[in-house]
């Protein structure tokens, strides 16, 4: 099966940038496969209704299985996911910006190595949500089902300002946007622009800047696996290819061919499922 993934309804898009499913069944009696994940500019919720997901840290070296319904807040860690046998997600990736508008807690609060037990933060809601979600018929009345909820979670959102937009703007553009340009259109100075953006994001606007463009030269890589480093350094704004490696260096711990080389050896393209 192919992901497939919907678009919000109108009353969500503040809130929601899309929903995606995928399902995929693994033989029984061979092991259930991994795959290498970047660390990704977005903030999401991940729903695990079958079987459980385990997720190694690398750059923490830390592992844990993850919640059914698992909260992810700013990601600045390479994950090794193992799958299940009978492996169905469904992920909610928020806007940017979206998940702190929904919380109301800054997101460097969640600027953690670990993914978090949504019900936690979202609490009885998530418990019956889920319970919905075992008892659906199929992967669309589950998305369904998930929609209903946040548009109960969306009376309480944060009012939208200006730098709101910014955030969007900021991932459409490849992070490749002045820090005077971006508080400019926040309607701020550029330390009220940093003080806000951490609270919406968790991270420095640069440093989330570099984050968007290493995660887009690792997806380039994984959807054009015959595409050069030099090129894919060009096409995403490095300045060249040594400040592609330095990145990868401090993202991944490795060097772009060892990256190229796990991604041959995975059983699918992640980014196709995954993005």
């Amino acid at each position: 099966m192919q992901p497939v993934f919907i678009q919000p309804k109108p009353a969500l898009k503040e809130l929601v940038n899309h929903y995606m499913v995928f399902h995929t069944n693994f033989p029984k009696d061979q092991p259930a496969p991994c795959i290498l994940l970047p660390p990704l500019p977005e903030q999401c919720l991940l729903f695990y209704p079958l079987d459980p997901v385990d997720a190694n840290y690398l750059l923490a070296n830390k592992q844990m299985r993850l919640y059914t319904c698992s909260l992810v807040g700013p990601q600045t860690n390479t994950i090794k996911l193992q799958l299940g046998h009978q492996h169905v997600v469904i992920k909610v990736s928020f806007q940017p910006g979206g998940l702190y508008r929904l919380l109301g807690i800054p997101m460097q609060e969640l600027l953690q190595v670990e993914a978090f037990n949504a019900s936690d933060f979202l609490g009885n809601l998530i418990i019956e949500l889920q319970n919905q979600i075992w008892e659906s018929e199929n992967f669309l009345q589950m998305v369904h089902q998930i929609e209903e909820a946040l548009l109960k979670f969306s009376k309480r959102l944060k009012e939208k300002l200006p730098i709101d937009q910014v955030l969007q703007n900021m991932l459409q553009a490849g992070g490749l946007m002045s820090m005077d340009q971006a508080a400019s259109d926040a309607c701020l100075s550029i330390r009220q622009f940093e003080r806000q953006f951490k609270q919406r994001i968790g991270l420095s606007p640069k440093f989330y800047s570099r984050l968007i463009r290493f995660s887009n030269a690792w997806i380039l890589k994984e959807n054009q696996p015959n595409i050069t480093w030099t090129a894919i350094a060009h096409q995403t704004g490095y300045f060249d290819q040594m400040h592609l490696i330095r990145d990868f260096k401090e993202f991944a711990a490795v060097n772009p061919k060892q990256i190229e080389q796990a991604l041959l050896e995975m059983p699918f393209n992640p980014r196709n499922r995954y993005q």
